[in-house]
């Protein structure tokens, strides 16, 4: 019988770890983006994810459109730098994505922005208010949590309107 308390207090702490240690993971975004400072110099959600109007997903900067404003220096912060060095390497920025849904689920920021009219702020959070990049989900897009805003907002709650 020790033996197997032995082993469960052991098996109970390294399950805990690893529970702590995944949901401590808060990945760092390759450029500080102050989505405030921006939104304050009147740049639109639109300028940086031009997609979400059109599309089903919303698209990430590109940094060719950082270029416009950051070709030179506008401030004295280090990330300005990096954004030139993106753009001479003729890649991407490599953004690390946040919100990611099963293969399964079908999500379209068409849908829900320009015909549901929904505000990017209800599962993004005040993110025009921010001054550091989002490091984790500002929800947890649960089916029970989209369902509930379907229910609310007396949208389709049928299988086959999300799950293709």
């Amino acid at each position: 019988m020790k033996p197997f308390l032995i082993g469960l207090a052991i098996g109970t702490a390294i399950l805990l770890l690893f529970i702590n240690f995944g949901s401590s993971f808060r990945p760092e975004q390759p450029i500080s983006f102050n989505h405030k400072k921006h939104h304050e110099q009147g740049v639109e959600c639109a300028t940086c994810h031009s997609y979400f109007k059109e599309q089903t997903f919303s698209g990430m900067p590109k940094v060719a459109v950082c270029m416009e404003c950051h070709k030179d220096s506008l401030t004295n912060h280090p990330d300005e730098g990096k954004i030139r060095q993106f753009h001479e390497k003729g890649g991407g920025i490599p953004w690390i994505r946040l919100y990611q849904q099963p293969d399964h689920v079908f999500f379209s920021h068409r849908r829900h922005v320009v015909l549901a009219g929904m505000e990017c702020k209800s599962c993004h959070g005040d993110i025009g208010q921010s001054e550091k990049p989002p490091t984790k989900p500002w929800v947890k897009m649960t089916m029970k949590w989209c369902m509930d805003c379907h229910t609310k907002t007396k949208a389709n709650n049928d299988c086959l309107a999300c799950h293709v």
